[in-house]
């Protein structure tokens, strides 16, 4: 999985008084990108077109006054969890308890001072970083750096979506580790990690493209799942997720077949352009993943190095004995 750099802290100021904005503005010129609204409907318009981090808003405004604003922002799912910070000539405990009852995270008074703006906008934005931390930890497997089986099967779900809509080719790999049960059994819970390790490094260098993912399902078990990719192509990521683990050349248990470790690997995919689109209709995305088990069971039958595939137009849902390619 490709980690992205972090997006900056983008702040939305939002006053009617075209002096204050432009000082907020200096103030806050050199700390973060910055956009500005002079009005309720514009403040509105502006953080649906692209979601702020912050939003630093007036209260007395004369199209949509701050509270109105406020309520409209957190009645909105995408928006709803951006905090706002009010910015007023008033400072009374009515004004205050209502503001906090709409869901504003704070209150700054006129006149504007610069160290307690700066002060303010920094605690939110660490918030914000330690906020993104913990969303990351629930996506990642802390063990092999793969993302979860949750979030890969939410992924799988958006991917099949997007693939019904553009008619374009989709495809899961389930891989699974050749008798890791043994493995773990004989080296012990650190090695067994340690391996587990390595193999999901040898499948994140099979599936090289930006968009493919790696997910972690469950004990020696990962999927990997490759948008826009036909049956053809996912052979390929296949055979070198195979040949990527078998080089790392790690010792396995006295009890298996076989000395090192290596994978079995079903594969299963939608292509629209192969006809059975009729039958593409009456699918839904985890019928992907009961048909990638089917191949992978396949595969663990005829132990010869060779993934199997099975196209999800030609499997039986919920059933794991389809014919495969």
């Amino acid at each position: 999985m490709q980690h992205q750099e972090a997006e900056p802290f983008s702040i939305l100021l939002v006053d009617d008084d075209a002096t204050v904005v432009r000082l907020m503005g200096l103030m806050l010129a050199n700390f973060a990108p910055l956009r500005f609204a002079t009005s309720g409907h514009a403040a509105l318009k502006r953080a649906v077109e692209s979601i702020p981090d912050l939003v630093l808003l007036d209260v007395e405004m004369p199209d949509l006054n701050g509270f109105e604003v406020c309520k409209a922002l957190k009645s909105t799912p995408a928006l709803a969890h951006v905090p706002v910070i009010f910015v007023t000539s008033h400072s009374s405990v009515q004004l205050q308890s209502k503001g906090l009852e709409l869901g504003a995270a704070d209150f700054i008074e006129k006149p504007i001072h610069a160290p307690l703006l700066m002060a303010r906008v920094r605690t939110y934005q660490r918030l914000k970083k330690l906020s993104d931390t913990m969303r990351g930890a629930v996506r990642m497997d802390f063990l092999t750096g793969a993302v979860t089986r949750r979030e890969f099967e939410k992924a799988l779900t958006q991917e099949w979506l997007r693939a019904t809509r553009s008619g374009a080719p989709l495809s899961l790999l389930i891989a699974d580790i050749d008798g890791f049960g043994a493995y773990n059994a004989q080296f012990g819970e650190k090695q067994a990690d340690d391996c587990l390790r390595q193999v999901a490094d040898a499948l994140r260098s099979a599936a090289r493209r930006p968009a493919d993912l790696v997910g972690r399902y469950a004990g020696g078990q990962f999927g990997i799942l490759l948008p826009e990719t036909g049956v053809s192509g996912a052979r390929t990521v296949a055979q070198r997720a195979m040949e990527a683990v078998e080089a790392k050349q790690l010792r396995h248990a006295v009890s298996c077949a076989r000395s090192r470790v290596t994978l079995f690997v079903g594969g299963s995919y939608r292509d629209s352009a192969a006809g059975g689109v009729s039958e593409l209709a009456t699918r839904v995305p985890d019928d992907l993943r009961v048909a990638a088990e089917a191949a992978r069971n396949l595969a663990r039958a005829a132990a010869d190095d060779e993934a199997r595939f099975v196209d999800v137009v030609h499997s039986h849902p919920r059933r794991a004995d389809a014919t495969a390619v």
